[in-house]
């Protein structure tokens, strides 16, 4: 799993007062998984969900490609304690209808504006009805349901 080399950001006074609050496992890779994900956002984050190695693998990659760094070794590291830690069983097909702004990231790959512009569009326009609906909708790049399209589902 090949990320390449980056050099890793200082961990802001407030993420490490969020994750005092948040029961992360104490085991290898903990300060790694707070140091790479904290610089971002809360580590209750990757807390709340729960995904295949592969998951974690895709999900770790796009937040790389967002801008989290750490060397290879720490995001192997994070990787390791996530897939360990936090584990999902094989995945389902997310119900976009009814999918979470967090597993709207997690699974279907959205940014976080992208997840809320979905949420706001099906709460006015009410639920989708295939995955091609979403060629229609401002703010959600069809690219990116069209690659998961083996992952989501409208019901």
């Amino acid at each position: 799993m090949p990320f390449g080399r980056t050099c890793i950001w200082m961990v802001a006074p407030i993420a490490m007062a969020a994750s005092a609050q948040v029961q992360l496992p104490d085991a290898p890779g903990k300060e790694a998984t707070i140091a790479v994900c904290g610089t971002c956002h809360e580590p209750h984050r990757a807390a709340s969900v729960r995904l295949t190695r592969e998951g974690w693998q895709d999900t770790l990659a796009k937040m790389v490609a967002l801008g989290a760094t750490g060397t290879d070794d720490e995001l192997a590291q994070v990787l390791e304690y996530l897939a360990e830690h936090f584990k999902g069983n094989a995945p389902r097909p997310l119900n976009l209808n009814s999918a979470t702004a967090i597993e709207l990231e997690s699974v279907a790959g959205l940014l976080r504006k992208e997840a809320a512009a979905w949420i706001a569009h099906r709460k006015k326009a009410g639920p989708c009805k295939s995955l091609d609906d979403f060629k229609k909708i401002r703010g959600v790049p069809f690219r990116k349901i069209h690659d998961r399209r083996d992952r989501l589902v409208c019901f």
